[in-house]
C-alpha cells in the first residue's frame, strides 16, 4: 500500500510507530483531548524508504496483526477508513485557519499607507475573516490550560473524535460516525461562510 510515514531518525537507526500521515498543524495551535497522529496503517506489505545525508535506502516491510488479538480485517479496515476521513476533515479545518491567517497578513501589508477607504475595506475583511476563524479554532488558546476556560471549536472537536477513532484496534464505537457527520456539516457551514466572505469582501 502507498502511504506517507513519519520517521524519527537517530544516528544509526530509524523508528516508525506505524502511524500514517499526521494532522496538518499551524503555529501556536493548542488542542484539548485530541490527537494529531494519523491512523495506524493496516496489515500488509510496505516499502520503507529512508534518506539521510544524501543516501537513500529502501527495504520491504510486512506488518501483521497481533497473533493474540481476535480482530477481523473488516473491522480494521472500517477503523482505518473512518479515522482517515476524520483526519482529512481536521486537515480541512486547519488549512482554513492557515488560509485565513495568510490573507489577513497579506491584507494588512497591502493596505499600509493606502487611502482610508482601502484601509477600511481591509479592516472589514479582516474582521469578517476573524469571525470565521474563531468558529473553526479557539483563538484564545495561549497555553495548554486555556481550553479549560474557553470552549473548543470545530477543529478541536474533530481532532478529539480522531483520538477516539484511533484508540485501540478495531471498529470504533457506533456513535463516532454520527458525531463525525454532524461535525462535517458544521465545518461545511463555516467553510461556506469563509467562501462567501472572500467573494463579497476580498
Amino acid at each position: 500500500p502507498q502511504t506517507t510515514v513519519p520517521m524519527a531518525a537517530g544516528m544509526n537507526r530509524a523508528t516508525w510507530d506505524l502511524a500514517s500521515t499526521p494532522v496538518v498543524g499551524f503555529p501556536g495551535m493548542i488542542l484539548w483531548g485530541a490527537t494529531q497522529n494519523g491512523p495506524t496503517v493496516l496489515p500488509g506489505r510496505y516499502q520503507v524508504k529512508l534518506t539521510a545525508d544524501g543516501a537513500t535506502q529502501t527495504q520491504p516491510l510486512t506488518i501483521t496483526k497481533h497473533p493474540l488479538r481476535d480482530i477481523s480485517d473488516a473491522d480494521l479496515q472500517f477503523q482505518w477508513d473512518l479515522a482517515s476521513r476524520i483526519r482529512d476533515k481536521v486537515n480541512e479545518a486547519n488549512l482554513s485557519v492557515i488560509k485565513i491567517r495568510r490573507i489577513k497578513t497579506e491584507v494588512a501589508e497591502k493596505t499600509k499607507g493606502a487611502p482610508k477607504e482601502i484601509v477600511a475595506a481591509g479592516e472589514t475583511l479582516a474582521k469578517n475573516l476573524g469571525v470565521v476563524e474563531e468558529e473553526i479554532y479557539q483563538v484564545k488558546n495561549q497555553s495548554g490550560q486555556d481550553p479549560l476556560n474557553f470552549p473548543i471549536r470545530t477543529n478541536n472537536r474533530l481532532a478529539s473524535l480522531l483520538r477516539v477513532a484511533v484508540t485501540g484496534e478495531g471498529r470504533p464505537t457506533s456513535n463516532v460516525g454520527p458525531i463525525f457527520e454532524e461535525l462535517v456539516a458544521e465545518l461545511k457551514a463555516e467553510q461556506d461562510k469563509l467562501d462567501k466572505t472572500l467573494a463579497s469582501d476580498l
